[in-house]
């Protein structure tokens, strides 16, 4: 369990941090309103409830991943808590009523959980127990490190496109403008990561 809390911190941390790099543009305008406290009260309680609802966001599919691989670790049927997923993601998806989550951007999640379902379940083996110590004896390199990153971020690329494309929120350009910050973010906070892994 030691190594299922390590992958854990390791994934809120990396999503916190790519959370708040980006709400972090509109922390800037809290300097002159601080001269109205009221305002700036309400600047600091908007901005922190926009980074939590970001941090679920980004922490969306890594929790059902990682949920999902630490019960088959366990010994739980693959296919039973793959199902059980899929039940859970189409029962959010019959709740959504403001068109942010479509059937397209759940089938392209549904990808995305299956490859980190796998990347996790070898951490989980790797009878390390710190998530960093599991990720180096996976990936002996940062090289292999790198490459999986890359794969990842294909796999990512694809929920981002169908969330441009069936997203009801702003417009097309204004999508595409906030998903490329995100996956600029993303991958600023990525390489970080591999630098202090592999130094």
């Amino acid at each position: 369990m030691k190594i299922y809390r390590s992958i854990q911190k390791f994934e809120r941390r990396q999503t916190n941090q790519i959370a708040a790099s980006l709400v972090e543009l509109e922390k800037s305008r809290f300097n002159w309103r601080m001269i109205v406290l009221p305002l700036f009260f309400y600047d600091i309680i908007r901005y922190r409830r926009r980074l939590q609802v970001l941090q679920k966001n980004l922490f969306f599919t890594r929790q059902f991943a990682l949920e999902t691989a630490n019960n088959i670790h366990q010994g739980k049927e693959r296919a039973w808590e793959i199902r059980r997923v899929e039940i859970q993601t189409r029962d959010i998806l019959d709740k959504e009523k403001k068109g942010f989550y479509t059937d397209k951007i759940r089938n392209k999640q549904l990808k995305e959980i299956g490859f980190l379902v796998n990347y996790y379940l070898d951490l989980l083996n790797s009878n390390q127990p710190d998530c960093t110590d599991a990720i180096k004896t996976k990936y002996t390199s940062k090289g292999s490190y790198l490459k999986f990153l890359n794969s990842l971020q294909k796999v990512e690329e694809e929920v981002i496109q169908a969330a441009v494309t069936t997203m009801r929120k702003g417009t097309k350009k204004e999508r595409r403008l906030w998903f490329d910050k995100v996956r600029a973010a993303t991958k600023k906070v990525r390489m970080q990561e591999a630098e202090k892994i592999y130094s």
